[in-house]
């Protein structure tokens, strides 16, 4: 691939139309100064003054951020969120980004997803991250919501080129990603063969039939040995897991194997694209989603699947160099990491 190249695909995804469905969170930051604590008049405790807010959208959320950078022309978002302040923050920031939020669904006895992150500050401006506060839904999704769920995807999947699966909730059935709502997707994706339907699951992403899928190398192994309890997994055990996995879904698929890069099944055979060395200090947080968004975006407009890895190689050495933050890349970042290279 040569820069003319690139730059064409990245221009192509001006013209994508892609969903985004699953689990949305909203990532918190409240910026404490505790070097203006005061001591509670009705508690023995110090207050924690919240001096800075930031909100983001996260989980199935971060992928959209990442469809928004790089210029994808139409992102929809399909999820299901509480009546609360954290849903309307949450609604705000996705149609900041431009995304379509006609398919978001409230439901009153729903939390809407949110992780705080307390900053904290003390002298001299030092800053420690502590502990997160977690804000899930602690029961099963209602029938009558997995109704609307259902009936919203049969109503934007002939809107778009592309369905991007975000299923990140770790207990079965309590996320947006029930098995109702899986069932239904594999379902679509035979009914529109025309349209690419890619699913990522930290616990789930064997299920997933006539779906392209992106495990990493770990989520691969789980899908192929569920009692695997190790601790690493080489390129050849990832090489045989996505074979494995291949085959059981019918469609070609992608393995992440961290910085060494993305492993393509398609058509029988395997291509190893490696990693990009960086000489930097890196957050792979987040780096998952940039490559789920870049291969979409980059499928849809006609790449092949192992451009689509080399794309997606280039956009996540950008993102994991954003320190502290779920990073994104623009069309800029992506050439100019292309031209060091």
């Amino acid at each position: 691939m040569d820069e003319a190249h690139l730059k064409t695909i990245l221009e192509g995804f001006r013209d994508r139309k892609i969903l985004v469905v699953g689990d949305f969170y909203l990532d918190a930051y409240w910026l404490i100064d505790k070097t203006k604590s005061t001591l509670s008049l009705e508690t023995p405790w110090h207050t924690n003054p919240v001096v800075d807010q930031r909100y983001s959208p996260g989980a199935a959320g971060t992928v959209t951020n990442n469809l928004a950078a790089l210029e994808v022309g139409e992102i929809y978002t399909l999820s299901v969120i509480g009546e609360d302040g954290f849903g309307s923050t949450l609604i705000d920031h996705l149609e900041a980004n431009g995304c379509i939020t006609d398919f978001m669904i409230t439901a009153p006895n729903r939390f809407t997803p949110t992780y705080l992150k307390p900053i904290h500050r003390g002298y001299e401006a030092v800053e420690t991250e502590g502990p997160r506060f977690d804000i899930e839904n602690q029961s099963m999704m209602r029938a009558e919501v997995e109704d609307k769920v259902l009936h919203a995807l049969r109503q934007c999947v002939p809107q778009v080129e592309g369905v991007i699966v975000g299923d990140q909730m770790p207990h079965n059935n309590w996320g947006v990603i029930t098995d109702r709502v899986r069932v239904e997707i594999c379902r679509l994706a035979v009914e529109f063969p025309d349209k690419l339907f890619f699913a990522d699951s930290r616990t789930r992403i064997g299920k997933y039939h006539h779906v392209t899928i992106k495990p990493n190398r770990f989520e691969a192994k789980r899908a192929v040995d569920p009692d695997w309890s190790g601790g690493a997994v080489d390129l050849q055990e990832a090489k045989r897991c996505g074979q494995i996995l291949t085959e059981r879904t019918e469609k070609p698929l992608f393995v992440t194997v961290g910085s060494e890069g993305i492993l393509v099944f398609c058509g029988g055979q395997v291509e190893h694209v490696p990693g990009i060395p960086l000489e930097t200090k890196i957050d792979p947080v987040g780096a998952g989603d940039s490559v789920s968004a870049t291969v979409v975006a980059a499928l849809c407009g006609g790449s092949s699947y192992l451009e689509a890895a080399q794309v997606g190689n280039l956009v996540a050495s950008v993102t994991v160099t954003k320190i502290g933050t779920t990073g994104t890349a623009s069309h800029k970042e992506v050439i100019e990491r292309f031209r060091e290279i």
